[in-house]
């Protein structure tokens, strides 16, 4: 009876080793499994959303608002409800884009706005007032760029541009259409 008793620590110490072997493999296997790699589930999901950037001088840089985000571990990716982004020009004008829907890619750093997107800058120091309809648009955060391949409408004033695919440059405000571009120009009273 001794003799079995002066094992029993030796067994319990081979089972917790045993454990830990068995733990160790499950864990290094999930991935092939299928037990959490293949998994899109959301790790954050936060309400009333807001982040601002800041340029090397404290000054206000960018905004990005939202009603809802969802965080996506496995992508770096964030579904978006009611986005806004909004981008301060050197000149004291902004630059908003707002959609129904949004996907942001922390790789790489963009936003895909889905659904009634508009982007807007307001008249301001002598600039007429400029508008950007289109149903996607992906904004490059970093570069300040708004860019689609689906149709687009841009108005300036009173005047219309209508086209397929376009790129819109906040920095050096210079928009660029690709295709089926139509134009309606009309003069701005006092001109």
């Amino acid at each position: 009876m001794k003799r079995v008793t002066s094992f029993f620590p030796l067994l319990i110490v081979a089972l917790l080793a045993m454990a830990s072997f068995w733990l160790q493999y499950v864990v290094s296997n999930e991935n092939r499994t299928g037990l959490g790699g293949d998994r899109h589930d959301p790790d954050a999901i936060v309400h009333d959303f807001s982040i601002t950037r800041f340029d090397t001088t404290g000054q206000k840089r960018s905004s990005l608002q939202a009603e809802r985000l969802t965080h996506f571990p496995d992508t770096d990716s964030s579904d978006l409800l009611a986005p806004k982004i909004t981008f301060l020009n050197k000149d004291g004008r902004t630059t908003t884009f707002v959609s129904e829907t949004a996907v942001a890619n922390n790789r790489d750093r963009t936003v895909l706005m889905l659904g009634k997107v508009r982007g807007h800058t307001p008249a301001s120091g002598g600039q007429t007032e400029q508008t950007l309809l289109s149903d996607e648009l992906e904004v490059l955060v970093d570069d300040e760029i708004g860019r689609t391949r689906q149709p687009v409408t841009f108005l300036q004033g009173a005047s219309r541009l209508d086209g397929i695919g376009a790129e819109w440059n906040n920095i050096t405000g210079q928009l660029r259409l690709q295709s089926h571009v139509r134009a309606t120009i009309r003069r701005q009273p006092g001109q």
